[in-house]
């Protein structure tokens, strides 16, 4: 978990913040990795795991019981020579620092927010983004910098068995997830719980429902070729990161020459992302959103 508003929204007031402030070489973690840490029970979101992760909750747990009350910034070393006072136990040969944030007499206030800034004296939100995001030390002081950035969005139009399942997957990748459908009384739209908004709208008429800002993330699913096509025609007159559309190769190809005889050029059409899906010859639901998650994230982390 990456996202502040998914740790502050939510924090126990007794918890300590821990975030991956940098790394060098491979690491368990990267750079804005959250985890909080309760003073006991499960804790939420993670900063690598193995037994470096291990010691961060240790660690935290140690500043909860002593009531410190300023950050502190930890190193491991990732390596068999490391110093015992920085090793982690692992041999992935890289290194990285943690930051523990103690927790706050007050509550954050996230509305309109664009970054935060973490020192030896607490953490401070702030009204503009960090032009310099990352962590800086002179001497023995430090300061880390970081965006507030709210979550990607991912789009699914169907909200069949696939969004069903797909709903769920993106959730645990931190995705909000909005489902529109052109059906009412669809079963398996009232079961999704896990939906951050769905919406029941003709297919005619959608594109105001996704930002055209490069950053949403669509898949198109619906239950019929024709309310692909539909979706899809309005889909490419958007800038958006990603674009997927299910269907067998037969299907996706006459769509494709139908937008094409609308007049979309073969560079608009290559970057429609069908058949969905990475290949891992899936048949069920849960497979077919497992293989569509796995394309989203290759494409993601190619930024």
């Amino acid at each position: 978990m990456k996202n502040l508003d998914l740790f502050l929204g939510s924090r126990p007031m007794r918890s300590v913040l821990c975030i991956v402030a940098e790394i060098a070489g491979s690491c368990p973690g990267r750079v804005g990795f959250k985890m909080i840490v309760p003073p006991d029970g499960p804790c939420t979101g993670s900063v690598g795991g193995g037994s470096m992760e291990f010691q961060v909750i240790r660690k935290a747990r140690q500043m909860l019981l002593s009531g410190e009350e300023k950050p502190r910034m930890v190193s491991f070393d990732h390596t068999a020579s490391a110093e015992p006072q920085e090793g982690s136990g692992m041999i992935c040969s890289g290194k990285q620092k943690i930051i523990l944030i103690p927790p706050s007499p007050f509550e954050y206030e996230l509305e309109g927010k664009q970054g935060f800034q973490v020192d030896m004296n607490g953490l401070n939100l702030l009204d503009v983004s960090p032009d310099d995001p990352g962590l800086y030390t002179v001497g023995n002081s430090w300061k880390y910098n970081e965006r507030i950035t709210p979550p990607l969005t991912v789009y699914i139009f169907g909200g069949g068995h696939c969004g069903l399942a797909l709903t769920s997957i993106m959730n645990t990748l931190d995705l909000r997830v909005v489902v529109i459908d052109d059906r009412k009384h669809v079963w398996t739209m009232e079961e999704n719980q896990a939906a951050w908004k769905k919406i029941i709208r003709n297919y005619s008429d959608v594109s105001s429902i996704v930002p055209d800002n490069g950053n949403a993330l669509v898949v198109i699913m619906t239950a019929s070729h024709e309310g692909d096509s539909v979706v899809l025609k309005q889909m490419l007159t958007l800038n958006l990161r990603y674009l997927g559309m299910m269907g067998s190769k037969a299907t996706a190809k006459h769509i494709l020459a139908e937008m094409q005889s609308l007049g979309f050029t073969e560079k608009e059409l290559s970057s429609v992302h069908t058949p969905i899906g990475i290949s891992i010859s899936s048949q069920t639901p849960a497979e077919i959103a497992v293989s569509i998650a796995a394309e989203i994230i290759m494409v993601l982390n190619k930024r």
